[in-house]
């Protein structure tokens, strides 16, 4: 089982997400707690009018736990898989609803939490939110007998070498709308990278894929995609650390790239 997710802020764009059908075949609203509201929408509503009385910016937590395809879970236990998420996550009896997505005969489950513990109106803090998610979904193999997935970080990582680390949630979510798929992007990239021998050549076969190379605010090289959206040029390349790709990239004149706003402006001109 794989379970990941993160605070957010964003309820108008996790809303139309979850509640798309043309990415989907079936999308139901399995539960609604501690909310008066009937619809996903008006619970994010809810739930941001809630944290108006505290300075939380990113008042709801997302998390999605996904099983394999051949791993059908019973209602009991996507409830047991949720409520043991939840209480690690320190968010038990906090207002939640949970979505579930259906397509090609694979199932997996949103759940939304509000941040925000309403007899204090204090935000939860959460801290090491990646390795309780990992953690959690090695106790659900045990507890489920499902096939074992390697962890990333922490304590529960495997032995051996490190996996791929996958896509962030709002990347796949980006990625739908654009239709670019971050997972086949790195490959590519990282392909592209393999081939090549300096970083001349590699922005040369970055170009003649439709990327453009840019220089980050935070990152040293970002790259845009054909749909205008920024990625950070080392987290699309399997097994790189940011170091190394520094010294790959030492024949490129980082200052003379152009600026994300400038590429885009660039892109739609």
């Amino acid at each position: 089982m794989i379970i990941n997710g993160g605070s957010r802020s964003n309820g108008a764009f996790f809303a139309k997400h979850l509640t798309n059908g043309e990415h989907n075949e079936c999308v139901t609203l399995c539960e609604m707690r501690n909310l008066a509201a009937q619809n996903i929408a008006d619970a994010f509503r809810e739930m941001a009018a809630v944290a108006m009385g505290t300075l939380c910016k990113n008042y709801f937590y997302h998390a999605n736990l996904n099983p394999r395809a051949d791993e059908l879970l019973t209602d009991q236990q996507w409830k047991t898989a949720i409520d043991t998420l939840e209480k690690n996550l320190a968010l038990s009896r906090h207002a939640r609803f949970v979505v579930e997505h259906r397509k090609e005969g694979r199932t997996h489950r949103h759940v939304i939490w509000s941040r925000i513990d309403v007899r204090a109106m204090r935000a939860v803090t959460m801290t090491d939110d990646y390795e309780k998610h990992q953690a959690t979904a090695r106790e659900l193999e045990r507890k489920f007998k499902l096939e074992r997935v390697k962890s990333v970080h922490g304590r529960t990582r495997a032995s051996g070498p490190r996996p791929s680390r996958r896509p962030q949630t709002w990347e796949s979510f980006r990625g739908q709308q654009s239709g670019i798929d971050p997972w086949k992007m790195k490959q590519t990239i990282t392909g592209l990278y393999r081939a090549s021998k300096s970083g001349a050549a590699f922005a040369a076969l970055l170009d003649a894929q439709g990327y453009i190379l840019v220089k980050g605010d935070r990152a040293d090289f970002c790259i845009m995609d054909k749909a205008g959206h920024l990625h950070s040029l080392a987290r699309r390349i399997d097994g790189i650390k940011a170091d190394a790709l520094r010294e790959f990239m030492m024949d490129i004149d980082r200052a003379a790239l152009p600026s994300a706003a400038s590429a885009r402006l660039s892109a739609d001109s």
